[in-house]
């Protein structure tokens, strides 16, 4: 389901992904699977209150996992800063004290809005569509496999290139990982030299400033495909 939020931001409860109707597909933003799924919840409830207990139900009861009130807390407060970016600094996220929260009802959000284009328009959205998910099915299935990940540069460390292997599209995401890759870097005194690239896997717990897993590679990558690269690997890191 497409929903046009504010008349200017799409959101594909399917994909999980947001962008302004200027934007191509692939310049969309893609959110976590929780955040994904909290901000489906909300819009579906448009104005309506959702229960904080319906969200721990539906989102993570239901796998089987046991959440926290803080954990929902900086879901939520993460999905802020993300609709900040696209809406500016309107309350997109409404919290009710002790009960839950609902989707601004002074934000307008409708549905199917490609139902009013033309068939023409309708018809290149369809195949649109198919292409993407084809290729989204194939960059999925090779996400899976670390050796084919997809780098996708994210900033540079003097002069040399940053990349993020974790899959996930977010501007304040990535700002986090150019942090953490420079935080690394400066530790371990690594240093920006010539055919040098680094890249970077982050847990999604990093970006709840939570304990998590991070992977930085200094990668020394020749025209020949000799590659040397050295693994940086923190099991617990926090971001402060």
């Amino acid at each position: 389901m497409l929903y046009l939020i504010d008349g200017k931001v799409i959101y594909d409860s399917l994909n999980g992904t947001l962008r302004r109707i200027n934007e191509k597909p692939f310049e969309a933003t893609t959110l976590t699977t929780i955040a994904h799924k909290i901000l489906t919840h909300l819009i579906q409830h448009h104005g309506e209150l959702v229960t904080r207990d319906t969200l721990f139900d539906d989102i993570w009861e239901k796998e089987g996992i046991v959440s926290s009130s803080n954990t929902l807390n900086q879901y939520i407060s993460l999905l802020r800063k993300t609709l900040t970016v696209y809406i500016g600094e309107q309350e997109a996220i409404v919290t009710v004290p002790r009960a839950g929260y609902y989707f601004s009802k002074n934000i307008s959000v409708s549905e199917n809005i490609v139902a009013h284009k033309t068939k023409t328009h309708w018809m290149r959205y369809v195949a649109a569509m198919i292409v993407l998910a084809t290729i989204m099915l194939g960059v999925f299935v090779y996400l899976m496999q670390p050796e084919k990940n997809i780098p996708r540069k994210i900033g540079e460390f003097k002069g040399c290139a940053i990349y993020d292997i974790s899959g996930v599209k977010s501007e304040t995401m990535d700002t986090v990982n150019v942090d953490v890759v420079k935080k690394t870097l400066a530790m371990n005194k690594q240093t920006c030299s010539q055919n040098t690239a680094f890249y970077i896997h982050a847990q999604e717990k990093l970006y709840l400033d939570k304990e998590a897993r991070v992977l930085v590679s200094r990668c020394v990558e020749w025209p020949d495909s000799r590659d040397i690269c050295q693994n940086m690997y923190y099991y617990s890191w926090v971001q402060g």
